[in-house]
């Protein structure tokens, strides 16, 4: 998408200062309408909320008809608090507590998804005939997917889900079970994935146990596919997810099988902006670095998987060799925004923005060396509102007991 003015983002670092998360609403509905479009029923789509859980942020999803999954208690908290209902709400198949799992049966959540035996015991021993609850089972379909190795989880050493070989014997304990229905085999390959291709392998897997649990006496009914669709964060050119729907519908194809997707930064990378402001310029291992007050506390990506997203000078102009490393505040070497950057004009107190940051920006954020996390403002129709506030130093201490 375009970004937004210079004069706009001057406009709101004056408002609610630096660094500042900007989300353009604009973006996040046109990007989930693509998705909603491409499966011709937002039914079959349910937003990672692991991406971006902004109260705004849901808010405007939800308001496409989409579902939601989620990972954790605190995700569903904010997911209820952001409208969804709770027939919209699909408790994913990440590690989880026998707590968590607990509280999602019998709750007329839209789905559970297990994925190891303490999860499947939890169910198991909270189920209810009377409070039915449609549960499913992540599989670990053994793939890599071409994502960094941290983003991959659908290998064969991943922490998620059941192997092909443990399948049956799960789902057998799930079906006996009264007051649970299984019915879905679910598997997420990763993010940040850009070929089409590990879900056809994935697809082998899955057709292959459905078709042994139908031996069974126990059909699968639907495929959970997860999301894991990437972002060029050095252009615009992104996989479309019309192609990935339409393969797997073909594979489908008179099977009997459904499916649904789980798009989390294909939804929202795209419709976040970071605005920093420039510290002080200083020579960085021989080369020229800007120093800005967002570090990796306020965006984590560079340091975690070294993604390097497009950072600009707020007027589009680009100057000199791509060599300008833009480094954060913070007391660690590793706090890095991103490096070799064509901005030799960028001068300290000016404005840089980050592109593509509202996938795993905000929600990554951390308060070390105590400092405050950030501002997000949501951004529609050229007018601003700030709708989360910047942190407080007393937000820093909030909980403790006074000494």
């Amino acid at each position: 998408m375009s970004r937004p003015s210079g004069t706009l983002l001057e406009a709101i670092a004056a408002t609610a200062g630096t660094p500042t998360y900007v989300y353009s609403a604009e973006s996040l509905e046109t990007a989930t309408r693509r998705w909603v479009a491409a499966a011709g029923d937002p039914g079959r789509i349910y937003f990672a909320a692991k991406a971006n859980t902004n109260l705004a942020v849901l808010d405007r999803l939800r308001g496409t008809g989409i579902g939601i999954e989620v990972a954790t208690a605190g995700e569903r908290a904010r997911a209820e608090r952001a409208g969804f209902p709770r027939t919209r709400i699909l408790l994913g198949g990440v590690p989880k507590s026998a707590d968590v799992v607990a509280e999602g049966i019998g709750s007329g959540l839209a789905l559970v998804v297990l994925q190891a035996d303490h999860e499947v015991d939890a169910a198991v021993a909270a189920a209810d005939p009377a409070l039915p609850t449609r549960v499913g089972l992540r599989v670990r379909p053994g793939i890599r997917a071409g994502a960094h190795p941290s983003l991959e989880t659908g290998r064969a050493d991943a922490k998620f889900g059941y192997a092909p070989e443990e399948v049956v014997d799960a789902w057998s304990r799930l079906a006996a079970t009264p007051g649970l229905d299984p019915d879905v085999l679910a598997v997420h390959l990763g993010s940040g994935i850009g070929s089409l291709e590990p879900w056809d392998r994935a697809l082998d897997v899955l057709l292959d146990l459905a078709e042994r649990l139908a031996a069974h006496g126990t059909p699968v009914r639907e495929f959970d596919l997860g999301g894991g669709l990437g972002v060029d964060y050095e252009s615009d050119d992104d996989p479309d997810p019309s192609a990935l729907i339409q393969r797997v519908d073909r594979r489908l194809e008179g099977t009997g099988l459904s499916s649904r997707f789980e798009p989390g930064r294909s939804v929202v990378a795209r419709a976040g902006f970071l605005v920093t402001r420039v510290l002080y310029r200083r020579e960085h291992g021989g080369k020229p670095a800007l120093v800005c007050d967002a570090g990796f506390t306020d965006f984590a990506r560079f340091a975690l998987y070294g993604a390097q997203h497009r950072i600009e000078a707020l007027d589009g102009a680009t100057s000199g060799p791509a060599t300008v490393d833009v480094l954060g505040p913070t007391c660690e070497s590793g706090d890095v925004i991103g490096t070799d950057r064509s901005l030799h004009e960028v001068r300290p107190g000016d404005l840089l923005v980050v592109r593509d940051v509202g996938a795993y920006g905000f929600v990554m954020a951390s308060n070390y060396n105590s400092r405050p996390r950030p501002a997000e403002v949501m951004l529609e129709n050229g007018r601003f509102r700030v709708v989360r506030r910047r942190e407080s130093l007393e937000d820093l201490w909030r909980g403790e007991p006074a000494p």
